[in-house]
């Protein structure tokens, strides 16, 4: 059985693993009410649409905090009570979320790096023949290729040449409007407004869905000098950057961030387990 001071303690940890349960639940509701990483996401998930795939994580981030949140719940009756039932009850799911948390981990360094793999020969192919807008195309594909280029400032994979000779390059000579590159390729007047991940600005995005989203409805700048053929013509007005560093770098950032919250999150579970062992 525990003394008084050894149940201070383990109340105050008990404390601590709620505050750590609290913050993956607003991550994941976060995730839920800003979807525009599921653009990005998009990119890398074959035959998915963003909100199916964001919300995957989302769900996923809400059930792990309540989990731990239920895991604390016994382990502070643990602690208040010493029960030897309600002891053997969360030590049992302690193991459980210790072992869920270094799996989720683990299983997000090998998706990564199986994604990474060929990354580059899917989107180039998936550019040209499943990128455009027409009823053919792969809409959503489309909709996240033009989300990467408006939020990193880039165009097209390696860079904007990518377009030539693409079913959308084709269909647009073919429609008569010439473009070179997509709206969302050129430098936008329409930019999002300033601290986006604000609780505000959040909040104003799930009543205001469709009026903050410049990559569906891009302004240019200047859109005839954005398209004309001659690089000089079209400097300062187009983004000349590949997209694939700056989406493989925000990949590995936010897998890093997931398999670093995993562990820690282990780590804590582990330190909690040894204090109640009796």
């Amino acid at each position: 059985m525990y003394n008084h001071s050894c149940r201070e303690k383990a109340i105050e940890k008990d404390i601590i693993r709620q505050l750590a349960g609290w913050t993956v639940l607003t991550i994941g509701a976060c995730l839920l009410c800003e979807p525009s990483k599921g653009y990005l996401l998009n990119l890398f998930v074959p035959d998915a649409t963003p909100h199916e795939t964001i919300n995957l994580i989302a769900y996923s981030l809400l059930g792990l905090g309540c989990t731990v949140l239920t895991v604390g719940f016994f382990g502070c009756r643990a602690a208040l009570h010493g029960n030897q039932c309600i002891l053997a009850t969360y030590m049992s799911m302690l193991v459980a979320l210790i072992v869920t948390e270094l799996v989720t981990a683990a299983v997000g360094g090998l998706m990564t790096f199986q994604i990474l793999s060929g990354l580059e020969e899917r989107l180039i192919n998936k550019l040209v023949v499943d990128y455009g807008h027409e009823s053919t195309s792969d809409i959503p594909f489309s909709h996240s290729l033009d989300f990467a280029q408006y939020k990193f400032n880039c165009c097209g994979i390696y860079g904007y040449g990518d377009y030539n000779g693409t079913a959308w390059w084709r269909d647009a000579q073919i429609s008569g409007n010439r473009r070179q590159v997509p709206l969302t390729c050129c430098v936008l007047k329409n930019v999002e407004v300033v601290n986006t991940e604000s609780p505000m600005s959040v909040v104003s995005r799930v009543f205001n869905k469709d009026t903050e989203k410049p990559w569906l409805n891009p302004k240019p700048i200047d859109e005839v000098a954005c398209q004309v053929e001659d690089e000089e013509g079209h400097d300062g007005y187009r983004h000349k950057e590949g997209c694939l560093p700056k989406v493989t770098s925000w990949l590995q950032c936010e897998s890093f961030t997931l398999v670093f919250l995993g562990m820690a999150m282990a780590g804590i579970q582990v330190c909690f387990r040894r204090m109640y062992k009796v």
